[in-house]
């Protein structure tokens, strides 16, 4: 018997004004894949990516995860449920540190030592995602670079502070990262797919999507147009 999905949408849309954002779009994520997101601007992935990470309601449609439908689906119940989402533009809060910033993201880190705490588990991650990285996590991300501040945001999003990643939302993730740095997240992308993990990743770089995701799922005007196994796909269709 298949697993149940991770997370699956099924006939939503979303209307904002006239414009009718996302039309009937189904869409399951399933654990241990690595799903290549793709499209024109205004296709309707930021607004399906809205709705997986709990930050839009659907006007019509189904949420369910693990098999179970979730009538009440928001932010709180994404993270909660092991949803991650790194946008392309950059979360962190700049007049704060890394240490702080991952205070923030994971709020079960209160109580004595949580700097502590806090300041190993980035550290893991980046160690993990990016090795030989040379961030000092106790430094203030309005002292990074932008390469940076993305690795930084990245890695949050990949670490495990109690609740552990299951979807990781990766949206134009190398957009500021070098040849090196853009294959040590890759090859981290397709190790936590091995281990279980989930991810959607968005690029218009067709050739990692190509190489790193097994489905790839292609938008336009708020529908799937077209799903196939990323091997049926080349960089010119």
């Amino acid at each position: 018997m298949l697993p149940h999905p991770v997370l699956e949408v099924e006939d939503v849309a979303i209307r904002f004004g006239e414009v009718q954002a996302l039309d009937g779009v189904s869409l399951r994520v399933n654990p241990g894949e690595c799903i290549g997101l793709v499209g024109h601007n205004g296709a309707g992935k930021s607004t399906i990516v809205s709705v997986i990470n709990g930050g839009l309601t659907p006007h019509r449609g189904t949420i369910s995860g693990d098999g179970q439908s979730l009538l009440s689906y928001g932010i709180g119940v994404a993270r909660n449920r092991g949803v991650r989402c790194v946008f392309q533009e950059l979360s962190l809060c700049p007049n704060l540190s890394i240490i702080e910033n991952t205070r923030i993201m994971h709020r079960n880190l209160g109580g004595f030592g949580w700097r502590a705490k806090a300041a190993a588990i980035i550290a893991k991650s980046l160690d993990l995602v990016f090795p030989n990285h040379g961030i000092d996590v106790s430094a203030s991300v309005g002292s990074l670079s932008i390469a940076e501040r993305q690795m930084v945001e990245i890695a949050m999003a990949f670490s495990d502070a109690g609740t552990p990643p299951r979807l990781v939302i990766l949206d134009e993730p190398t957009s500021s990262l070098d040849a090196g740095l853009a294959a040590q997240l890759l090859a981290h992308v397709r190790r936590f797919v091995e281990s279980g993990g989930s991810v959607l990743l968005i690029s218009h770089i067709l050739h990692e999507v190509l190489s790193t995701a097994g489905r790839i799922i292609v938008m336009k005007d708020g529908r799937i147009s077209s799903e196939r196994a990323a091997g049926e796909f080349t960089q010119a269709t």
